[in-house]
């Protein structure tokens, strides 16, 4: 008979199987070669298994809600659960669906708001202080352009009509009712030309450019300076306001729409798309 000598203890074969306890293939199953307990609970999960299944629960529920706009209900969940189980397979993780199942069940409300708060962080970061304005170039029938001299504020020089949108306000209906304030005249139907804006103290100045030919009304001025008919040849040569070089490239372009102005050394300069 066999014997196995263990620190002087001579032990016979027969009692060495006995000290081994067999496996039990009570609640196992072979699958693909791997023996696998099939009441496996999630429990018993190694702590970065729990932490990657997790981690998958958290991105299939932010995914679901992304492309419904709502979070899964009793009847939706195994979508996601069927989401998370794919990748679970992949990484040879085992664990019963069952299993799985149960414990996203249980962790649903904790796992919303985890997306809702990820959701709302990715929102605010893109969320940014915005301040609308408005220009707009009127021309009349014969060659000549609606100007400003603008006088009263920090933005002095030669420019065209415009000012800030108000709260709630309609960008056209806005770009026509600044027109009246500042000249009298109610253009009719302006169309959009384009964009010139720029960052400054955290802000985003945006102002909309338009362009209008009808209107109706008595020429007047303003407290915002006076404004008056020019050649747009000769208006090129005045002393402009800041800007309103790229405002009138923009506006005779069809190739131009859009100027940023950043700042450099020796002030803001604009690039023009």
């Amino acid at each position: 008979m066999t014997q196995t000598r263990f620190c002087g203890i001579v032990k016979s074969e027969r009692e060495r199987r006995k000290e081994v306890k067999p496996m039990s293939r009570k609640n196992h199953k072979m699958i693909d070669g791997r023996l696998l307990q099939t009441n496996k609970k999630y429990s018993q999960l190694k702590i970065k298994q729990k932490e990657k299944i997790a981690e998958w629960m958290f991105q299939a529920t932010r995914d679901y809600y992304i492309k419904k706009c709502t979070f899964p209900n009793d009847k939706h969940l195994e979508e996601v659960v069927d989401s998370v189980y794919e990748r679970i397979e992949d990484a040879e993780i085992w664990i019963p669906y069952g299993e799985v199942f149960k414990h996203y069940k249980s962790k649903r409300s904790d796992i919303n708001k985890r997306v809702r708060k990820s959701l709302n962080e990715k929102e605010e970061s893109r969320i940014e202080k915005v301040c609308f304005m408005n220009m707009c170039m009127i021309q009349d029938d014969k060659g000549n352009v609606l100007v400003l001299d603008k006088v009263n504020d920090s933005y002095t020089g030669t420019t065209f009509p415009g000012g800030h949108v108000e709260a709630n306000e309609i960008f056209q209906k806005s770009m026509i009712r600044e027109v009246w304030e500042e000249t009298g005249l109610t253009i009719e139907v302006p169309k959009l030309g384009g964009l010139y804006h720029w960052h400054k103290s955290g802000v985003h100045y945006v102002i909309t450019l338009y362009k209008a030919n009808k209107f109706t009304g008595e020429l007047k001025s303003s407290e915002e300076g006076r404004v008056y008919w020019i050649p747009l040849e000769e208006l090129k040569t005045r002393e402009l306001a800041t800007g309103m070089e790229y405002v009138l490239q923009i506006l005779e372009s069809e190739q131009v729409g859009e100027c940023y102005m950043h700042l450099e050394a020796d002030g803001y300069v604009g690039d023009l798309y």
